[in-house]
């Protein structure tokens, strides 16, 4: 909408222009901007689906300023006042509403941070009111508030059922009515939403048929009534049967192709990976994405040779390229940029560190056919059948240890690491491994290559001699059983095709908490023990 009219081209022009004119278009561009926040702070609520609601809502938000002169007041019109503006005004009825403690009387001091109140034309004015001058000050305008009524004045409150909810005001009892306690949760919803689900929740949990039916009645008078659309049958997702692609995932004559990465992320979820590779959901690249990508790029290069291994070679190059990489403010750019400086020193200290090992290569890219063994109950709907993987990828870095085996080495440039013990289960190194095992390193080495080990350096993590190194141990034998049994978890979830959602540390982070039914945000109308586990399992 923005880019299809001709007013930021006016707006860039006005601006321009200097003077009373360029203010004003300063003043609407900051609204602009604001306007661009409500509407990102309301896609990330996902509570709109489309241009009209999000501007019904900013139609909402709009509230009548005041104005210095006074404004005509038609007779049979309902004025909405606050207690100072009240003062000298009479009423019939009046009503005072939201008579809460904390709110009435309000104790806050009125002072700001840097206490510029205090200051005045002649100097510094005198301290803030004490907590009695302010409650002293509170009790006069409730005073006035309630003294405008003629004839009927009315005071609500609320007076929660826990003692820590909501309190009625103390004032209320200066006024000589006595004030009882909460009234009990109604028996009945006080909505016919809410009515529905009593009806539905009911009609679950009864095995007598004439009560279902009885039950099945109302809700299609509901439903028949126009008033609650969600009454109708056609719209309860958790009734209707699951649907299937003509199309499958993966073809079903060729192995699965998969990296170490995805089968790290069906580990922790295979429905958001399933979303965000699969669906096309994947969120563009983020800034932290480019902060990685550039680190690795120049690690690379270090290894090559096509870049000194000297630290003022390796920030020339970074103050080269860091101007792509886009941030939302400049103190955040300026800050990673820090921290990008700090993590190639950190590379320099562990690439120069004498590990007994020889280089073999940077960024070395791969494809392999594994096959892959049967596990059974490796995923819901899954058979459990022999199958084949294409396991492909690029490892960082690979260096040939004292006994000629293969340590794949992973540079992380995130700002957590996982526990040794997550480590030691670490899909994507396990992976490597099992790619090494399969000969994915055999042609470029010249030889047959084991795998010896695998590792993480986190590069944002320092110890005392560097980067944190993570290290997982090189196979027992001929055999990688964690890493063969994440693969075929993989596979099985892929031929199966049973996504689930599985709650875990990056649900926080999700794009997709709003259509994942192991989340509030995301549960369907019909909201069975089946849709979530509350002992943490999946949720499908």
């Amino acid at each position: 909408v923005w880019d299809g009219t001709d007013w930021p081209r006016q707006l860039r022009r006005s601006s321009e222009s200097g003077g009373a004119t360029a203010r004003a278009a300063h003043r609407d561009l900051d609204a602009v901007v604001e306007l661009f926040a409500l509407a990102a702070r309301a896609g990330q609520r996902h509570l709109h689906r489309g241009l009209g609601a999000f501007l019904d809502e900013v139609d909402a938000q709009q509230i009548p300023a005041d104005t210095l002169a006074e404004q005509g007041v038609r007779a049979d019109a309902v004025r909405l006042l606050t207690a100072h503006r009240a003062k000298g005004l009479e009423w019939r009825l009046v009503v005072v509403a939201a008579v809460q403690e904390q709110s009435w009387p309000s104790l806050r001091r009125r002072g700001t941070l840097l206490a510029t109140d205090l200051l005045g034309a002649d100097g510094e004015l005198p301290a803030l009111p004490s907590v009695g001058e302010l409650l002293a000050e509170e009790r006069r305008l409730f005073y006035v508030a309630v003294t405008r009524a003629r004839q009927r004045l009315v005071v609500t409150a609320v007076h929660g059922a826990r003692e820590q909810g909501e309190q009625p005001s103390r004032f209320l009892a200066e006024l000589g009515v006595e004030v009882g306690g909460p009234e009990p949760r109604p028996t009945r919803p006080l909505s016919l939403r809410g009515l529905l689900g009593e009806l539905r929740a009911r009609a679950e949990a009864t095995d007598d048929p004439a009560l279902r039916v009885a039950i099945a009645r109302r809700i299609a008078r509901l439903a028949d009534s126009g008033v609650v659309p969600a009454a109708d049958p056609a719209s309860w997702w958790g009734v209707r049967s699951t649907s299937e692609a003509a199309t499958p995932v993966r073809s079903a004559d060729r192995p699965v192709a998969l990296s170490g990465s995805a089968v790290n992320a069906m580990e922790q979820c295979p429905l958001r990976w399933f979303l965000s590779r699969e669906a096309g959901g994947e969120q563009q690249s983020t800034s932290a994405q480019g902060f990685g990508s550039i680190v690795h790029a120049l690690a690379a290069g270090v290894l090559d040779g096509e870049i000194p291994a000297r630290t003022d070679a390796l920030l020339g190059e970074l103050d080269r390229v860091w101007g792509e990489l886009q941030f939302p403010v400049s103190w955040a750019s300026a800050t990673e940029r820090v921290a990008a400086g700090e993590a190639l020193a950190h590379f320099l200290a562990w690439h120069g560190a004498d590990r007994g090992r020889t280089p073999l290569g940077a960024e070395v890219e791969f494809a392999v056919e594994v096959p892959v063994a049967a596990v059974p109950g490796a995923e819901q709907n899954a058979e459990p059948t022999a199958d084949a993987a294409v396991l492909r990828g690029s490892m960082d870095r690979v260096e040939f240890d004292s006994d000629g085996r293969a340590v794949v080495v992973d540079l992380k440039t995130g700002k957590s690491a996982p526990t040794q013990a997550e480590v030691a289960q670490h899909a994507q190194l396990g992976i490597y491994q099992v790619a090494v095992r399969a000969g994915a390193l055999d042609e470029l080495a010249g030889r047959p290559v084991a795998p010896g080990g695998a590792e993480l350096v986190q590069l944002r993590k320092t110890l005392k001699n560097g980067a944190k190194v993570q290290h997982q141990p090189a196979p027992d034998a001929d055999h990688l059983l964690t890493a063969d049994a994440q693969l075929a978890r993989a596979v099985a979830t892929v031929r199966g095709e049973s996504f689930v959602a599985r709650p875990g540390p990056g649900c926080g982070h999700c794009d997709f908490r709003a259509c994942c039914p192991a989340q509030a945000d995301g549960r369907t109308l019909l909201d069975t023990p089946d849709v979530t586990d509350p002992e943490g399992g999946d949720a499908p």
